[in-house]
């Protein structure tokens, strides 16, 4: 099984605190984003990384003589720039690090950090699910087995999808492992909290 999906939870943990579990509600599983989901992220870092680096070579072979004037200039803006690059990649980082689903007996809890100090967590009770989907298009997330897990609820829902962002009756997450097993994980769930109420 994956390192991405936790099954032995302990939801006394001081680090689970902000959830807010009801009396007696288990967490199940511990979900987070597969790692290849940072690929895109990582490949843009060192394009924007490598740019400024072929600039200056281009630029020392066609103005060789006007490059050592501005030395001190193009060190102090490169540095900053750099600056600023590390920062993104960090704080890519703890977006894509501290994002957790949390499923526990009766809901999913999608733990979405939002830069460093702020974290937004949106739940869907397990009694609402209506549909599980999970859709894996591309040889890179078919090959590393993840993909995006869409919920179809009957209340209102929320998506990282920009096209259906917000869309009443969604509830959807990318870059999630293994999300053919974890569709019928919450279908399996869903059914037996059914069948406990009849």
């Amino acid at each position: 099984m994956s390192h991405l999906i936790d099954e032995e939870v302990d939801a006394n943990d001081q680090a689970f605190l902000y959830l807010n579990l009801h009396t007696d509600e288990q967490i199940l599983f511990v979900v987070r984003h597969h790692w290849a989901g940072f690929l895109a992220t990582i490949g843009l870092f060192l394009a924007m990384f490598i740019f400024p680096a072929l600039l200056i070579f281009v630029g020392k072979l066609l103005v060789v003589n006007q490059f050592s004037q501005y030395h001190s200039f193009l060190v102090m803006g490169l540095s900053g720039y750099y600056l600023f690059l590390l920062t993104f990649l960090f704080g890519s980082w703890l977006d894509f690090y501290y994002d957790v689903i949390f499923i526990t007996g009766e809901r999913i809890l999608n733990v979405n950090q939002k830069g460093l100090l702020a974290r937004e967590v949106s739940e869907l009770n397990l009694h609402q699910v209506q549909d599980v989907s999970a859709n894996m298009d591309g040889v890179l997330r078919s090959y590393f087995n993840f993909g995006t897990l869409t919920v179809e609820t009957a209340g209102e829902g929320t998506s990282d999808n920009k096209m259906r962002h917000g869309l009443q009756g969604y509830f959807s997450i990318s870059d999630i492992p293994d999300p053919n097993r974890i569709a019928r994980v919450i279908l399996e769930l869903h059914r037996k909290l059914v069948n406990e109420e009849e």
